[in-house]
């Protein structure tokens, strides 16, 4: 609404006061307030207790990379604070998440980080999902109920699940999901 007066400040409710670059900080907010992703780009989030989580997605990025996507960014959901995963989620037009199944649920830190997403109402994103369960992976199901109950999240099909280690098997599904990705990022 005050995008077209002649704005000298901007004084938030918390954080600093801005007085230059003005518009800049606008167009941020502008695109904030509508949900649309900063960059058409990719951002995974692992939450892994062994590491062979961390592996899938590892081995995901370089299979993205090697397709020609350029702006992919990795987190570790358990050591990035989650003012900062949340920021890369508004701006990335593509987020997978992936996480080991922990006590039948999901791994803690992924889990919060998902309810956080859902609370500050993210939107109008791609999303695909790494489960990871040594005998009963249930990660991945419960990671596409939250994401079902947030507007316009529209998850891939391809999903991957890993029973512990990486496999030929896994190999070739984190394949497909890149290309998945990859040409889902084609199409804007």
């Amino acid at each position: 609404k005050a995008a077209g007066l002649d704005i000298a400040m901007i004084c938030p409710l918390h954080g600093p006061i801005w007085r230059e670059n003005i518009d800049w900080f606008v167009e941020k907010y502008q695109n904030w307030s509508a949900y649309t992703p900063e960059d058409r780009a990719v951002a995974i989030f692992t939450g892994s207790v062994y590491g062979n989580t961390d592996n899938a997605a590892d081995i995901l990025a370089a299979r993205l990379a090697e397709k020609g996507v350029k702006k992919i960014a990795q987190y570790d959901v358990s050591h990035t604070d989650v003012s900062q995963l949340v920021a890369e989620c508004f701006r990335c037009s593509h987020l997978v998440f992936a996480a080991a199944t922990y006590n039948n649920g999901i791994f803690t830190p992924m889990e919060n980080l998902l309810l956080d997403l859902k609370a500050h109402n993210l939107q109008n994103r791609t999303a695909a999902v790494i489960e990871n369960g040594s005998w009963g992976p249930q990660a991945g199901k419960l990671i596409r109920e939250i994401l079902s109950g947030m507007k316009d999240i529209s998850v891939l099909e391809s999903g991957v699940t890993v029973k512990s280690a990486v496999l030929a098997p896994q190999r070739e599904a984190l394949e497909d999901l890149a290309d998945a990705i990859a040409a889902d990022l084609a199409q804007a």
